[in-house]
């Protein structure tokens, strides 16, 4: 007896008991769902959902915006986009034989490219040289952005930009 009593004890520290188990269980999965919470969250703050509105009606009419950009490349304008010193967006439309396009209503805006809530609005103006001229916010320098605009002929005639830039 004195042996199985001896060997009893080699096994030492305390026994796992079914309290045990289940409470590392519960542990566990509370560790794995907390984390799966925390991604979640993260996830839907940085990126709401849809960045362009009604994005399944536009993938309906894909055929209409190939059109589009088709009737837009056979005007043959051509865009300069820059950027001043004084904190403007500077856009020069030309036509095929490289002369400015005066006259146009343009719009624009800056989109962030992670956060649609920081969206901007540019208003765009024409100068003397034929420019058209859009001043920014201090706020939105030191940041990536993608740039749009959209220029309106009197006739009709559209022609839309869409680039990347980085605004020191």
């Amino acid at each position: 007896m004195r042996n199985e009593v001896e060997t009893h004890k080699e096994g030492g520290g305390k026994k796992w008991t079914g309290k045990h188990v289940l409470g590392a269980v519960v542990v566990f999965f509370g560790v794995i769902f907390a984390a799966n919470i925390a991604m979640v969250t993260v996830g839907i703050r940085s990126f709401p959902g849809e960045d362009t509105k009604q994005s399944y009606r536009q993938g309906l009419a894909y055929n209409e915006t190939i059109a589009a950009r088709n009737t837009q490349n056979a005007t043959g304008w051509n865009a300069d986009i820059t950027l001043s010193n004084k904190n403007t967006i500077v856009l020069k439309l030309t036509d095929k034989g490289g002369i400015i396009i005066r006259g146009l209503r343009v719009t624009g805006s800056l989109k962030h490219l992670a956060e649609t809530d920081k969206d901007s609005p540019l208003k765009f103006a024409q100068a003397a040289d034929g420019t058209y001229i859009a001043n920014i916010d201090k706020a939105l320098l030191g940041k990536q952005w993608v740039l749009t605009t959209s220029a309106k002929q009197a006739d009709g005639t559209i022609f839309n930009t869409r680039n990347k830039i980085w605004l020191k």
